[in-house]
């Protein structure tokens, strides 16, 4: 089938509908994933580097060693309030 819109040929959808290949995207297709290719080189958990190959582990080693993200206050923040 051809669109009417755009003159391409049209994709079948997941539930076998079919889908404009020019029409944008729904937010499932745009999912950042948790992994991190090649891994990171954490340097700041101790006296010796540790590497991550995902979010999840490195948030996971944070916690378990007690530390938490620094926030920092920026001018016109509404979600972080200034503690000066």
């Amino acid at each position: 089938m051809i669109c009417d819109r755009c003159f391409h040929a049209l994709e079948t959808g997941e539930h076998g509908q079919y889908k404009c290949p020019y029409e944008p995207r729904s937010v499932a297709h745009a999912v950042i994933g948790d992994d991190i290719p090649g891994g990171f080189v954490q340097e700041n958990f101790g006296h010796a580097p540790e590497i991550f190959y995902s979010k999840k582990a490195m948030a996971k080693r944070a916690k378990e060693l007690g530390l938490e993200p620094l926030v920092r206050h920026v001018d016109g923040d509404r979600h972080v309030e200034r503690w000066v």
